[in-house]
């Protein structure tokens, strides 16, 4: 009998990123200058911007951490007081600036961080080292750090006897580094940031250094996408399944109803349960964004849901979305299954 290989990775946004984590109750936000200076940065550009290019816009704000969400709201609104007054632990810091003359307010709120990098620089020259380290990194359950490169390569990299992580920087552009642990939901994104070689976050917002952006308004299109980055990297395309497709659609809708990003705990169960027979190997990716554009873009640049993508151990894939409104902050939900198994001859 075959063993089973499973594998489960979640990345969330909302507007960037919808907080995963919880703050101590009864505390309300903290005001920080790095998220006022992001909001500002925002403001005067003129537009929010999507997926990678708000992390890259935080980096260089030396904001390093997760961020719940970026909100457009009348200065003297119900809705900006009760954030500014929240003791829930919901937020746990903010930073705002004005967006207009008629006191329309930009505010960016972020949750408590498990851990954050410490001596981290956003931008280094291409071919030196980056060089840092992870405070909180300690109590992290069976933390794994990775990091992707320009290429979409992806390396796993730990910390020296001194806790201090190092990796190189061949090329010039974007290595995104992330930190994972294990929980009772299961795998959980604890931090996600982008650290230029070779050049400044003017250069990723003006273009001069790409950065991954899908172009799909559907599932079929995110597949499409994903086999041209396989067959371009001589790795086998995937199939898809219409079996899979259901599966995916099943539990996008139970994580957009459920306003959850658990791959544990839903109604329709373990994903391990619901899979066909015969199955040897199988994995989940989930992806929030205000569009499958951005949630997809969001798994790209995200170290271990792409090392799932372009894992050679799949054969087929179901891909699906569905819209979560909880709380009216809009978003898709992206589920993606891969398989292998089932389907050989």
């Amino acid at each position: 009998m075959k063993s089973m290989r499973t594998s489960f990775f979640s990345a969330a946004v909302i507007s960037i990123f919808l907080c995963p984590l919880m703050a101590e109750a009864n505390v309300s936000p903290q005001h920080i200058p790095q998220l006022d200076s992001l909001a500002s940065d925002i403001s005067l550009m003129g537009y929010i911007p999507q997926g990678g290019e708000m992390l890259v816009l935080a980096a260089s704000n030396n904001w390093f951490g997760l961020l719940c969400g970026v909100k457009l709201l009348p200065g003297d609104s119900y809705e900006l007081e009760s954030i500014l007054s929240d003791t829930t632990g919901k937020w746990r810091y903010f930073g705002s600036a004005l967006w207009s003359p008629g006191g329309d307010v930009l505010l960016v709120t972020a949750p408590e961080s498990k851990c954050l990098p410490r001596n981290m620089e956003p931008a280094i020259q291409a071919g030196s080292e980056a060089v840092f380290y992870l405070d909180g990194y300690e109590l992290l359950h069976e933390p794994r750090t990775a990091v992707s490169t320009p290429y979409m390569e992806v390396l796993e990299i730990n910390p020296d006897s001194t806790g201090r992580f190092v990796f190189s920087t061949d090329s010039r552009g974007i290595y995104w580094v992330e930190v994972m642990q294990q929980t009772e939901s299961g795998p959980s994104i604890e931090l996600l940031f982008p650290v230029i070689a070779g050049g400044t976050a003017e250069d990723v917002l003006r273009g001069t250094i790409d950065i991954p952006v899908s172009t799909a308004d559907s599932p079929s299109e995110i597949l499409h996408e994903l086999n041209i980055i396989r067959r371009s990297r001589g790795i086998p395309i995937l199939e898809s399944n219409e079996i899979l497709d259901s599966l995916a659609s099943i539990r996008a809708g139970n994580l957009a109803f459920s306003a959850s990003f658990s791959h544990f705990g839903l109604n329709t169960g373990s994903l391990a349960e619901i899979l066909p027979e015969g199955i040897s190997a199988y994995a989940e990716n989930i992806g929030r964004g205000r569009g499958y554009q951005e949630a997809w873009s969001m798994i790209l640049i995200s170290p271990f849901h792409l090392q799932t993508c372009m894992s050679q151990t799949y054969t087929h894939t179901g891909i699906s979305g569905s819209v979560d409104s909880s709380e009216y902050e809009w978003q898709l939900v992206l589920v993606q299954i891969f398989a292998s198994g089932a389907y050989e001859e």
